[in-house]
């Protein structure tokens, strides 16, 4: 008889109870054996594997007993599950319509106990989902209940919300109920509020506090845990200003509707010094609504083929991978919210560097506006209309569709701009023409290529390997100008001291092997070491490829091997006359 292996799955929503010796979680598993036991003539076998979670509600995956029972199904280690009650799985209609996907994909059968139904018959998954979608019911219910009950306390005056904002602390045990003032931090609260009116910039608000010493709230939570106490930012400083609980309103939003109330606590700032922080910083808003300063050009538009939104994000970097300096890189991506929800490995599209795809979609929508002067505006201006022609852009593993509005386009190329500034920066070249599929609505501008990670960076080419894009402004790789600097200097250096590779590399403490791979980058041809030094080699290119190239010493092999042709020196050239 073949052996059925069955895990028994247990939850409890809270962590009441767990301490003693025998409680729900037991009582749960228990069933789940003695069921198993009572199957024993079907072959049916309990693994040893325990999958129990403690203080989990089963409105969330995000469990760890949940996560290794997926997992160990996954790799086919199981072949039943049994529950006390279905709801102890999920009570999310949703997630547990996935997790049966899963199931019946590895052929694994669903048992409630006290249900009395078995997945693996049609009479067992219609019980099922009518089972789940009143557990759903109830959950929703609760949750509104819950919704209400806040509403109702915050209508009152209360302060909702665990612990208070910078400058208020919750009632001891011999006070009333409420929040009440700590005189140290109500005085930092009206420090901000004074600064911000006579700086009118977070920024600098936030700089002059961190110099003084100051950091965020800092409070010992019931576990015992230290919370704040962080350096001041300026979103920091910013939630401080908007927050009406300093002149002693409470606010409750629900939906898309804010509701205030009068409070029953005391207020730090009057109304006139709040007053003229709002009127500062409605000033302010409507200054950062005439530009676009912000780093990453396609926040908010980029989302990857499967329609997860890809998020900006940056890092710093060393400036090399050997850099013998503490300097380092500010580098910019975007990254994929499937990956860092559901993993890097099933997620195709994982992060994509910012100012390469950036560059490209600028130099896609400003190639189809040609009839506009639009590149000749300010960087602000450009990019703050580029955003707004633009409704999403998708990227695929072989694609970029980027979907333009058709009114606001229309918009754009009647409006008259201002003469060609001095300060316009120069216009990113778009090498291939885009498919044009005009929706009405929408207007489709897709273009073929491939995702190709280089030198640490994953970069957009076209299907051959070639550049989509021209940059505005070529910037040098640094790791391949610090290996020609190290190539020319190594070589000079053994030349004067008369001495062989080895013993030089062993004088000076450098892996002969290191000296013997850049040492031929000597023997670049000048016109390669132009466009290296400059910024303006294909993006395709590697450093291992520049040491392949340098061995073939006819220069003009070398740029040819290398990509770098004529026609790409008159582009450079007429955009730099330009």
């Amino acid at each position: 008889m073949k052996t059925v292996r069955c895990a028994v799955y247990t939850r409890k929503s809270n962590e009441e109870g767990l301490d003693l010796a025998f409680n729900s979680l037991d009582a749960q598993l228990e069933a789940g054996l003695d069921y198993i036991k009572s199957q024993k003539h079907e072959g049916w076998e309990a693994v040893k594997t325990l999958y129990s979670d403690g203080g989990f509600s089963g409105g969330t995956m995000k469990r760890p007993g949940l996560k290794q029972l997926l997992d160990d199904i996954d790799k086919g280690r199981i072949d039943v599950v049994v529950v006390y009650k279905v709801d102890r799985l999920s009570r999310s209609l949703s997630d547990f319509a996935r997790m049966m996907e899963v199931f019946d994909e590895k052929q694994v059968s669903f048992v409630s106990v006290t249900q009395q139904f078995n997945t693996s018959t049609s009479m067992g998954r219609l019980t099922m989902n009518m089972l789940l979608s009143f557990a759903q019911f109830e959950r929703e219910v609760s949750g509104e209940r819950i919704r209400d009950k806040i509403a109702a306390t915050k209508k009152k005056g209360y302060w909702v919300g665990g612990q208070p904002p910078l400058g208020y602390r919750l009632q001891s045990e011999d006070e009333t109920k409420g929040i009440y003032i700590i005189p140290e931090q109500a005085d930092l609260v009206r420090t901000i509020f004074e600064r911000y009116i006579e700086h009118s910039s977070p920024v600098a608000v936030a700089n002059e506090l961190n110099e003084a010493g100051h950091t965020t709230k800092r409070w010992t939570s019931k576990n015992g845990i230290v919370r704040g106490g962080k350096p001041i930012s300026q979103k920091y400083i910013h939630s401080i200003l908007s927050n009406q609980l300093y002149i002693g309103k409470i606010t409750h939003t629900r939906g898309d509707r804010t509701d205030i109330y009068g409070g029953l606590h005391k207020p730090i700032i009057d109304q006139t010094t709040w007053d003229a922080a709002q009127k500062l910083m409605t000033k302010q808003d409507r200054k950062a609504l005439h530009r676009w300063t912000h780093p990453h050009l396609l926040k908010g538009k980029l989302r990857t083929i499967d329609g997860f939104a890809m998020s900006p994000s940056s890092t710093h970097r060393p400036l090399t991978k050997k850099s013998e300096t503490k300097q380092k890189r500010l580098v910019r991506y975007y990254i994929s919210q499937k990956a860092i929800k559901h993993g890097f490995s099933n997620c195709p599209i994982k992060t994509i560097n910012a100012e390469h795809i950036d560059e490209l979609v600028r130099g896609l929508v400003l190639k189809h506006l040609d009839d506009n002067n639009l590149d000749q505006q300010p960087t602000e201006v450009r990019d703050r209309w580029i955003r707004r022609v633009i409704h999403e852009v998708t990227l695929a593993p072989d694609s970029i569709t980027v979907q333009l509005i058709a009114k606001e386009t229309e918009k754009l190329k009647k409006h008259t701009f201002r003469s060609p500034s001095k300060d316009a920066p120069s216009r990113p070249l778009c090498l291939r023409t885009p498919e044009i599929d005009d929706r009405g609505e929408h207007l489709h501008l897709k273009m073929q290529l491939q995702i190709k990670k280089l030198d640490g960076r994953r970069l957009l080419l076209d299907p051959d390997g070639h550049d989509l894009i021209i940059p505005s402004t070529p910037e040098p790789r640094q790791h391949i100008v610090d290996a020609i600097g190290l190539a020319y200097r190594w070589h000079d250096e053994i030349i004067n001291s008369s001495l062989a590779i080895r013993p030089f590399a062993k004088k000076h403490g450098i892996a002969r092997s290191r000296i013997m791979q850049l040492l031929p980058l000597t023997q670049l041809g000048p016109r390669v070491l132009k466009h290296a030094l400059a910024g303006t080699l294909p993006s395709g290119i590697t450093l291992e490829d520049l040491v392949c190239a340098s061995k073939q010493l006819d220069w003009d092999r070398q740029a040819l091997e290398l990509g770098i042709i004529a026609a790409t020196d008159d582009q450079l050239a007429t955009r730099s006359a330009g």
